[in-house]
């Protein structure tokens, strides 16, 4: 499969070109002998399939390979074109059974009659336009006339198996019986055995280099906003090798990983749901910060507030002994492990999923409106926390994601380093770029760091551009008060002087920043259509402050 190819665009194209080349070769010999439609439409066939295809359906036991053969036999007959295009067969007439290259294709340049309903598979209803499915089980042992799809769903970040017959007649993957119900669908996941009657399959999913994958996942969300009517899932669609499964949960890849944990990417096997999985591997040595992190997302999962991304739902094993702990830590991620043998607890806390956040937003061309609006909501969201005697401690670009530009959703996530102490001795939280003057060895802060990191973001919003590990202090601080004052009167300027006091007493509180500058950006923007969004911000330009 190529890296230019284009599945969504590929059917008419490829159709047309075709008919072409037959149409120029009738023309330049009228006399030759020209190929019948059978043959123009496997040809046809063949190049939709290569060019999109994402994953096959292969035949696994005897009854499945001799419905898939029938299936193949009628096909060669000519009838049941519709059906043909998703054959894939053997060529050789003498290869052993086991051994046969037989499957039916899946490809987004190759659609299913409904492409919202997916790839139906079934023996077929005789009184129905293409017996009503696209994947035909001729003839096959206890498969209902259309017995189940293939497809993806809203909201879904993956390919689903959903058991849909009118008989009630149960389907199954790797084990587990799926019925026309509640708990009809099922995300199939990279290892899998499917069960349609008495014939077994296995999804196989298509192999790609990264620049394909890249291709393909633009191919499908052209595909997603024109037959699901919605954006493509956060979630990459194809399963890999490297996947397992804990509780309810796929496991993805890793996005990051930590002293004691790692975030992954995973996706619930029954919605498809995409989340952000934290592990926390508690030790001996590090029990009362695994323990404050667990209580804090807790704590704030009874409050439900949406400037809030805190976990909903939570899992812990307890770890009996180093076998165990070796075990999951290979489950998870064989490249990393606790590193410690006195691991107890493993806790997993799973968020909800953003794929961008306030980096990405000082770098995009977002208006000033909207980057304004969505450090509104980020104060509103510290003035909840620090409402609830919490304090965040760990506020950065990193930690602020942006869930949707049109209209500006943001939330604040991570409450690993989080505190209701009114009062802590420095104990090395945050991140060094953002600590505030007093977060040094034998001092103390509270709840007002979190004052000091934001009006840093807020600043970085407007133009501020700094050394990426650079502490502000002494005459750094001193550059950056000049640079501000040098700034247009915008209120993120105001909010940032206000907040960038060395003396923690005299900053300005997010509560009242919400209030003093910030009251017509906050919670106006519901409903309303970006204006200038991605079309160039109205800030100063950057500079550095030394």
């Amino acid at each position: 499969m190529g890296d230019t190819a284009s599945w969504v665009s590929t059917e008419p194209s490829t159709r047309v070109r075709l008919e072409r080349e037959a149409e120029s070769r009738l023309i330049d010999n009228p006399n030759s002998e020209q190929p019948s439609s059978v043959d123009l439409a496997n040809a046809l066939a063949r190049q939709l399939e290569a060019e999109g295809r994402f994953a096959r359906l292969v035949p696994q036991n005897r009854n499945a390979r001799e419905a898939f053969q029938r299936s193949v036999q009628i096909a060669r007959e000519g009838a049941f074109q519709h059906h043909a295009q998703f054959i894939h067969a053997e060529e050789r007439d003498n290869a052993d059974p086991l051994e046969r290259e037989d499957y039916f294709v899946f490809s987004l340049g190759l659609l299913p009659e409904f492409p919202a309903l997916g790839w139906r598979i079934g023996k077929g209803r005789s009184n129905k336009p293409n017996h009503s499915v696209d994947i035909l089980v001729h003839d096959g042992e206890g498969v209902a006339g259309v017995h189940a799809r293939f497809c993806w769903v809203k909201g879904g970040g993956g390919f689903f198996l959903v058991a849909d017959n009118l008989r009630d007649v149960p389907v199954m993957l790797n084990g587990e019986t799926l019925k026309r119900n509640a708990l009809s669908m099922r995300l199939i996941p990279f290892r899998n055995s499917i069960s349609i009657g008495e014939c077994n399959f296995s999804v196989q999913f298509q192999e790609r280099s990264s620049s394909q994958e890249e291709q393909f996942q633009v191919e499908l969300s052209a595909f997603y906003a024109k037959v699901m009517r919605e954006n493509a899932p956060l979630l990459l669609p194809t399963p890999s090798g490297h996947e397992t499964t804990i509780g309810n949960w796929i496991v993805r890849n890793p996005l990051a990983s930590g002293s004691y944990g790692r975030v992954s990417l995973v996706s619930h096997m029954h919605t498809g749901q995409p989340a952000a999985a934290k592990e926390l591997w508690r030790t001996e040595r590090n029990r009362n910060s695994v323990d404050r992190e667990v209580y804090i997302a807790k704590h704030l999962g009874k409050y439900k507030h949406k400037r809030l991304g805190v976990p909903f739902e939570f899992y812990h094993k307890k770890i009996v002994d180093k076998a165990e702990r070796a075990r999951y830590a290979k489950m998870l991620d064989e490249n990393w492990s606790p590193g410690h043998a006195d691991a107890i607890d493993l806790h997993i806390l799973y968020s909800p999923l953003s794929t961008s956040n306030f980096l990405a937003l000082i770098k995009s061309k977002a208006s000033l409106d909207t980057r304004t609006q969505l450090f509104a909501q980020v104060l509103d969201g510290i003035a909840f926390l620090h409402s609830l005697g919490i304090a965040h401690r760990d506020i950065k670009p990193g930690n602020l994601t942006v869930r949707s530009y049109d209209p500006p959703d943001a939330q604040i996530i991570d409450f690993g380093c989080a505190t209701r102490d009114p009062s802590t001795i420095y104990d090395r939280p945050g991140t060094i770029p953002y600590l505030a003057p007093e977060q040094v060895e034998g001092k103390h802060h509270d709840r007002t760091v979190d004052y000091w990191a934001c009006a840093l973001v807020g600043a970085e919003l407007v133009g501020l551009r700094r050394k990426s590990n650079e502490r502000i202090a002494g005459e750094s601080y001193a550059h950056l008060c000049a640079w501000l004052d040098e700034q247009p009167s915008l209120p993120l300027i105001k909010v940032a002087q206000e907040m960038l006091q060395v003396e923690p007493t005299k900053r300005l509180t997010a509560a009242d920043a919400l209030v003093k500058y910030l009251l017509a950006f906050h919670e106006v923007n519901k409903g309303r259509k970006r204006v200038g969004d991605m079309n160039g911000v109205s800030s100063s330009k950057g500079v550095k402050a030394a």
